[in-house]
């Protein structure tokens, strides 16, 4: 019992309190970015990835590194009067590499290496303890695989182009989530706006009965006319109990998406939060929607893929060499002193050649890049395709959209003319309270065909943003 009670009195609830501030679109949607999870997070991890577009990039800047190793070799020697018995050593490099877009990498280190030979015969060894300091430089150029660092720029380009990818599909998330916000927000306005609508037009109903069940007890008309006007009346009523369904339904929705609970009020008196769509245009097309530029670098990353992958099944030729300058003492600073006299000099120069024996094999996967590139392209062709016509498809509609709701705009106004006209002819005795009653009704009709086009042409505006390239904010 209680519950009718209060659903009955919802509908003057929502309306007695129409004078009080009402959340704007604004408002809704600051509490929406601020409380919605989904919202959030999609927005956090679109600016993260934003953040990583250029990680593929780290591959060609300078890095530190830095070894230590301690060695411990008691193996049985040729000659222990010379090797000893046990070799200990302590081995520190440290210094920076780098990979070059020529498809070379270098490297200059710093080597220190402490060793100790136990057990030798001193007169055969008299230094069995002693320092090696070795500042070197290392160089390997590739000279078939990774040519020119094809190998090195198609791994920058798979990475930055995947976190572009998941960048360009979280804004879009991100978009889609607000529309559907923004349009859970005039779902609610239009439904508290309706309901107003639909309370005035119950209440008509009743005036209606009410004359018609006074002229029936004074045997004026028949019986048929009073069964007309009652079931007139349980038909406004249906209808106002659909709407305030979809009130509360709406409500539930909205409180849902901005994660927060209590009654919300967006009617107002006067019907200034939706003008602005009699106005509006279309808004500017951008170049490609943010799902499209999606499907675009995940076809680079493709691209990008099937190269590395390509490259890593070549054979590989490289030549590398090192040079060093070197010098040992069983004291650290004179080895040290020795090293940067450049007269012990080490140096390697040589070729490395490898390559796979499973040709079959190697043309197979290298036709499954070549696919996946094919198969890539034609999905980010169809993606744009398809929103082009999605494009072609709303405009078409926000425009007779627009024509229908200027037309009932039109009929609105010369259905209140006609109902002022029909107030002023019973004024003056020329026509009856059931005739003005009638015209009141086709007026109210009128105003839920406006809301109804209205609240049309507003979620297809909606759907026409997401195209903009504009972000959400």
């Amino acid at each position: 019992m209680k519950y009718h009670v209060v659903k009955a009195a919802l509908p003057i609830v929502l309306l007695a309190s129409a004078h009080l501030h009402a959340m704007t679109l604004e408002e809704y949607l600051d509490q929406v970015r601020l409380k919605n999870g989904g919202v959030r997070s999609t927005k956090i991890s679109a600016e993260a990835k934003g953040l990583r577009m250029g990680e593929g990039s780290l591959f060609f800047k300078p890095s530190f590194f830095l070894n230590g190793e301690y060695y411990d070799d008691q193996r049985p020697t040729n000659a222990p009067s010379f090797q000893g018995i046990q070799t200990l050593r302590h081995t520190v490099r440290t210094g920076l590499s780098q990979n070059l877009r020529t498809g070379t990498r270098a490297s200059v280190s710093y080597n220190y290496y402490k060793t100790q030979i136990i057990g030798a015969n001193p007169n055969v060894l008299p230094n069995a303890k002693f320092f090696d300091v070795a500042p070197m430089l290392e160089v390997t150029q590739s000279l078939w695989r990774n040519f020119l660092g094809a190998e090195f720029e198609a791994q920058e380009k798979l990475q930055n182009s995947q976190a572009e990818a998941q960048k360009y599909t979280d804004e879009f998330a991100y978009k889609q989530l607000l529309i559907q916000a923004e349009t859970a927000y005039w779902r609610l306005y239009f439904a508290q706006t309706a309901l107003k609508v639909q309370r005035e037009s119950l209440e008509r109903a009743k005036r209606l009965r009410d004359w018609s069940a006074g002229r029936y007890r004074n045997n004026l008309v028949d019986e048929s006319e009073l069964l007309q006007a009652e079931a007139n009346l349980q038909n406004r009523e249906m209808e106002q109990q659909d709407t305030l369904t979809e009130v509360e339904s709406a409500l539930r929705n909205l409180n849902a998406i901005r994660e927060t609970q209590g009654e919300v009020n967006l009617e107002l008196e006067k019907d200034t939060p939706t003008d602005y769509i009699s106005k509006i245009n279309i808004p500017k097309k951008a170049e490609l929607r943010e799902d499209v530029k999606a499907k675009l670098a995940a076809n680079k990353a493709a691209i990008a893929s099937a190269e590395l992958g390509t490259q890593r099944n070549r054979p590989q030729l490289e030549l590398y060499g090192s040079y060093s300058i070197n010098g040992r003492n069983q004291h650290y600073s004179a080895a040290l002193d020795q090293s940067m006299t450049a007269t012990r000099p080490f140096s390697i120069v040589g070729v490395r050649f490898t390559t796979q024996l499973d040709l079959d094999a190697v043309s197979d996967v290298k036709k499954s890049y070549a696919q996946d590139v094919v198969a890539s392209e034609m999905s980010y062709k169809r993606r744009a395709y398809e929103v082009e016509q999605e494009w072609d498809i709303l405009v078409e509609r926000f425009n007779n959209l627009k024509k229908r709701f200027e037309l009932s705009q039109k009929l609105e106004k010369a259905q209140e003319k006609k109902l002022v006209a029909e107030k002023r002819r019973y004024d003056q005795g020329r026509t009856t309270i059931f005739q003005v009653l009638q015209f009141e009704q086709d007026f109210a009709n009128a105003q839920l065909v406006k809301l109804k086009n209205k609240n049309d042409l507003i979620a297809t505006y909606n759907q026409l943003k997401l195209f903009s390239g504009e972000s959400y904010e």
